[in-house]
């Protein structure tokens, strides 16, 4: 069966995708693969756009654009095909966890031929996800950046605003959840369920967190007073916290958060809303193209 490529792009990550959007085309166009390219808008996600018009005769997916362009794409995929990710966003987070080579032409060449490698994907009640959900702080920076704009700030600097904006001042939460049955009742900071390692453009919340070991980290950051948040930030972007007494890791196939009104969260960097969530990993669920 000849190769046919659905081309999806996401025209608000700016020129970086237009650029990248261009080469591809170019490099497609040069190597005689038949492609069509499709666009994300304000009124149609990615999530529509590939229910819509990725039909049968496509044989392979290309997503250009960040995390929450990825997580638009993999919701709307109804077909076992391989995907390949040019990254066009502003943390990029889940692209982290593979190498897809550091050049535009490398990774150009990593999306048309590179070797398909199963992933596992995490979903969180009905929602896919490839990188993670952050429930507690970190939903509420994210939370906060969807309700309360700042007009001169966009993309890391909204974050890191948002970030220093509330780490002094936000209270732990009563949280109720299981892990993998196993019911628990703790006051914490932030709960965090990932697939892949990296989140907030840096944050190496989950070190040691694997996209195809078949198992979802969970990260668990009990109270710590206000100061002490200030003084060993660094380490959540070194990936080092585990060193903090209120810091706890669990490998888990499913986890459970019940209802909670005080609490909301991410999913892949967008706005997910506020539990119950039922949480659990899927197996290989994704083939990902990554560098041979």
């Amino acid at each position: 069966m000849a190769r046919k490529i659905f081309v999806i792009w996401n025209p608000f990550a700016g020129g970086k995708a237009m650029k990248i959007c261009r080469a591809l085309s170019e490099r497609l166009n040069s190597d005689g693969i038949a492609y069509q390219v499709f666009d994300t808008s304000e009124s149609k996600s990615a999530t529509t756009t590939l229910s819509e018009f990725l039909d049968a005769s496509f044989t392979d997916l290309i997503i250009i654009g960040g995390d929450g362009t990825i997580n638009e794409a993999i919701n709307g995929l109804k077909y076992n095909i391989p995907i390949s990710i040019l990254p066009a966003g502003t943390g990029d987070d889940f692209i982290k966890n593979v190498n897809i080579g550091k050049s535009l032409n490398d990774r150009i060449e990593t999306a048309i031929n590179g070797r398909i490698h199963p992933i596992d994907l995490g979903q969180c009640n009905d929602r896919k996800f490839v990188n993670g959900v952050g429930i507690g702080f970190d939903g509420q920076i994210v939370e906060d950046m969807a309700s309360k704009r700042v007009p001169l700030l966009k993309g890391h600097a909204a974050y890191y605003y948002h970030v220093l904006r509330i780490l002094g001042g936000y209270k732990e939460r009563p949280f109720q959840y299981s892990i993998d049955g196993e019911k628990r009742e703790k006051d914490l900071i932030l709960l965090t369920v990932g697939n892949g390692t990296t989140f907030g453009g840096g944050f190496k919340l989950m070190p040691e967190a694997k996209i195809d070991d078949g198992l979802l980290e969970v990260c668990e950051i009990g109270k710590i007073s206000g100061i002490r948040r200030f003084m060993n930030i660094h380490k959540l972007s070194g990936g080092t916290h585990d060193t903090l007494k209120e810091v706890g890791f669990h490998k888990a196939k499913s986890i459970r958060i019940e209802s909670n009104n005080r609490l909301f969260a991410h999913i892949d960097g967008e706005r997910m809303g506020q539990p119950p969530f039922e949480i659990r990993v899927l197996l290989g669920a994704l083939k990902l193209r990554v560098s041979s």
